[in-house]
């Protein structure tokens, strides 16, 4: 589609299904179709997009399509190598394999039979990482490819991410046009004004010491060749055939109608609250909003100030909606060059070091739960993490190069420090604010 005019409308599929037609308005504009109206068990995009006839143009609508792009640099990027600057024409060009259940082809097209071209692990370093030396191999790769439809892929977030299909002899191949994926590739983030190093071995670290905490956390493992961090999708499961089915999600900004470059509370983005009480929608919003809590002291306690709303989502499932595993893990608090301050406030504090149990009484009071259940949580939580961190990282180092071992450690050393100065704060008892 590179180059080529925008078409006059998106069709929306979920699944197999088209159920409806999005249009390029300001804002975005949808309309469910008439079949999908109609046919039995057929259900709303969005709790905020209703099964009804005619035109939607809301502001959750917006919101809902608007965050299934990536963020900052890598919509820009998308923008100029398209030369398009619309939610919808970037949508046009990338919206055909996105977070969840979502694919958009141009009007009067459905998705393609999908096709994935077969790479090797050393040919995906070479397109993750656009150096010079690997050029002639990225020219190789994209020529074999030429028969292909060209990838027309979204994933949100800030940080460049490539989509695989990873086979179960674990050999990559490359989604072509719509096909869906099974993994994404996270490399390391590069960031010219902001000194970043080894986010991918940071990312797997904490990630894997998540689960190691019984936090339901995606599946991750640190892909040497690469020098990335290998994400398996909770979105994409194989169906009896062996075509892979697309499970419905949608982040809570998505949830809560919110745009993506309004995600963090101080800036006017959802609060914890917001996310604490959405889960009322959850089908077991009691498990559901304990775990929430776990994740939260989680994240204070190894120093993942960028917690914010769009890291976490809802997942359809079989008993309904669900709290969906957790994903962007990472102690951000290692990088002197990151914000300082948590992505929510707790008890009117965003500053780590400055909350104290007199904050967790009024997160408690906020929430409405009662101060000794938070205690008990925050309690089990400061118990885990320590030693979860050192098991993850033994094992990754025997994966990674002399620098990546110093963050590593550096990753240890601070969560140890951190959770033990986090605890005492918390957990000493309420003093006045």
């Amino acid at each position: 589609m590179n180059q080529q005019a925008l078409p006059a409308s998106l069709w929306v599929y979920v699944g197999e299904g088209r159920i409806g037609t999005l249009y390029p308005t300001d804002p975005l504009s949808f309309e469910y179709a008439h079949e999908w109206i109609l046919a039995p068990g057929a259900v709303a995009l969005h709790p905020e997009i209703p099964l009804l006839p005619g035109r939607i143009a809301t502001p959750a609508l917006h919101a809902f399509f608007e965050n299934l792009l990536p963020e900052g640099e890598q919509r820009k990027l998308i923008g100029m190598r398209y030369q398009v600057s619309s939610i919808f024409g970037l949508l046009a060009k990338v919206g055909g394999d996105t977070a969840g259940s979502v694919v958009l082809v141009p009007e009067n097209q459905q998705p393609a039979k999908a096709v994935y071209q077969d790479l090797t692990w050393e040919q995906v370093n070479a397109l993750v990482h656009a150096d010079a030396a690997s050029a002639r191999e990225r020219e190789a790769i994209e020529a074999a490819a030429a028969g292909m439809p060209a990838p027309r892929i979204s994933i949100s977030g800030a940080q460049f991410k490539m989509l695989l299909l990873v086979t179960p002899d674990g050999m990559p191949h490359r989604p072509m046009g719509t096909s869906p994926s099974t993994h994404i590739l996270k490399p390391d983030m590069v960031r010219p004004d902001i000194k970043v190093f080894a986010s991918a071995v940071n990312e797997a670290i904490v990630m894997r010491a998540g689960a190691l905490c019984n936090l339901p956390t995606a599946t991750v493992s640190y892909q040497p060749v690469t020098q990335a961090c290998l994400v398996q999708r909770y979105d994409r499961v194989p169906a009896a055939d062996g075509r892979l089915t697309r499970l419905w999600q949608a982040d809570f900004c998505q949830m809560l109608g919110t745009p993506s470059d309004v995600k963090y509370e101080h800036d006017g983005g959802p609060s914890f609250k917001d996310c604490y009480d959405l889960l009322a929608m959850s089908a077991q919003p009691a498990v559901d909003r304990r775990t929430l809590l776990r994740w939260l002291f989680f994240n204070l306690y190894v120093g993942n100030n960028d917690s914010h709303a769009k890291n976490l989502a809802l997942l359809a499932t079989s008993e309904g909606l669900r709290l969906a595993p957790f994903y962007d893990l990472m102690n951000t608090r290692v990088y002197a060059g990151l914000g300082p301050d948590f992505a929510f406030s707790i008890g009117n504090e965003s500053e780590p070091g400055k909350m104290t149990g007199a904050h967790l009484l009024l997160l408690a009071k906020s929430i409405g739960v009662a101060p000794r259940f938070l205690t008990r949580i925050a309690t089990d939580m400061a118990s885990q993490v320590t030693a979860a961190i050192a098991a993850a990282a033994n094992e990754i180092l025997p994966y990674v190069d002399s620098r990546q071992k110093t963050l590593a450690q550096r990753i240890i050393q601070h969560t140890g420090s951190n959770v033990k100065q986090m605890a005492k704060r918390l957990l000493a008892g309420p003093k006045p604010i």
